[in-house]
């Protein structure tokens, strides 16, 4: 941690007080200042990799600050503190470069998240170029399939963060394999031999729970990891209320193998769109935003169809009398044309019902679904 250099920047000396020493005791290597403009000249001077300054101070305000340092630092990232009801000069900071913001009164928690969520984003850099030529070829990662640019990022973002062991947040639409990626993140981890424990928080906070059984449901599925990996499906679904009990947990976890247990969160819905409708306050989301990974949904990603359809045929194919061997060009060009709502779990089911119905040798129009056949003629009609 002593090697990323920090820069908080606060008019008020009990907060920088309270800052310098936590982060210190966290082992980072932290300055503080109670002006932009002394903050300017450090910044001139040393290499500062990241900068918290206060929005409002005397004469030289954390706009200002914003905007000298990007002009000297470019790779400087800044997050603006602002104090509650000054959403707009958080929003006008993220316009002039503002990596994030920081709300007043803030947790200490909270503040190293963010930092460590921006130490792990850098490591992903440095060594984005040289896994890129590893995996420049590679068309498939443990069980995820797919060689399309945004597949091979997706395989990078792994490689990376493999051994760091950083939280993670997936964000995909239902079908596009949320928990394979999870489950790939942790068997390709050193945590690999250790428990991966999947929870639906969609079906928790359904089962009329109250605030205090969710939260000792899970300090319990916690435990039960032991080192291992806990994956939060649909973790938008949970009570809002119960983002500081899971920081809480987190932080308090205890093993046997002497390590925290590693968290990944999936969500369906859109980040803007969840905190916006109060369902996961930005602290919370912060917490698993440490690496975010976005699944393409499969209308984008249409040249891995063929690659999937194989895999499918011959990887994933139910025990069946009868032998598929391929589909037909007539049918495939209907599946290279569908819209996919159902994403990559719709189209193992067309190979499944396919082995179902007895199909020989190869799969034909006649043997596609009719909602899917009735896409391809409309299709060819317009």
């Amino acid at each position: 941690m002593s090697d990323t250099r920090i820069l908080f920047v606060d008019d008020d000396r009990d907060i920088l007080a309270m800052v310098e020493q936590y982060l210190t005791i966290k082992g980072y290597d932290v300055t503080t200042v109670d002006n932009g403009i002394e903050a300017v000249g450090i910044v001139k001077e040393k290499q500062i990799d990241i900068v918290f300054t206060d929005y409002k101070m005397p004469e030289f305000n954390g706009l200002e600050l914003l905007v000298a340092i990007k002009k000297y630092r470019p790779q400087t990232e800044v997050i603006i503190v602002t104090g509650y009801g000054s959403m707009e000069s958080a929003i006008q900071a993220m316009k002039y470069g503002s990596y994030d913001y920081l709300q007043k009164p803030f947790k200490l928690d909270h503040l190293r998240l963010i930092i460590d969520r921006i130490v792990e984003e850098k490591k992903i850099k440095d060594k984005a170029q040289l896994i890129r030529k590893i995996s420049r070829e590679r068309h498939q990662y443990g069980k995820m399939i797919g060689f399309c640019p945004k597949m091979r990022e997706i395989y990078e973002v792994i490689d990376t963060i493999s051994i760091e062991n950083p939280m993670v947040l997936i964000h995909g639409e239902s079908g596009t394999g949320k928990e394979l990626t999870a489950r790939t993140i942790h068997d390709t981890s050193d945590r690999k031999t250790l428990p991966f424990v999947p929870v639906n928080c969609n079906s928790l906070s359904k089962k009329n729970k109250t605030e205090d059984e969710i939260a000792a449901h899970l300090s319990g599925m916690l435990a039960s990891v032991n080192g291992g990996t806990l994956y939060l499906d649909e973790v938008s679904a949970l009570p809002s209320t119960i983002r500081e009990r899971m920081m809480v947990l987190l932080g308090d976890a205890e093993t046997d193998t002497g390590q925290r247990p590693r968290l990944i969160a999936g969500t369906g819905r859109e980040l803007d769109e969840v905190i916006a409708s109060g369902a996961m306050k930005k602290d919370l989301l912060d917490l698993f935003n440490a690496v975010f990974i976005k699944l393409p949904p499969l209308r984008e990603r249409k040249e891995d169809i063929p690659l999937l359809i194989n895999h499918f045929l011959y990887t994933d194919s139910p025990s069946a009398k009868t032998r598929i061997y391929g589909i037909t060009p007539s049918a495939m060009d209907i599946l290279l044309h569908y819209h996919w709502p159902g994403n990559l779990i719709q189209l193992q089911n067309v190979i499944e019902r396919a082995f179902a119905m007895g199909v020989e040798n190869a799969i034909g129009p006649e043997d596609l679904p009719a909602e899917i056949r009735t896409f391809g003629t409309i299709s060819k009609m317009s």
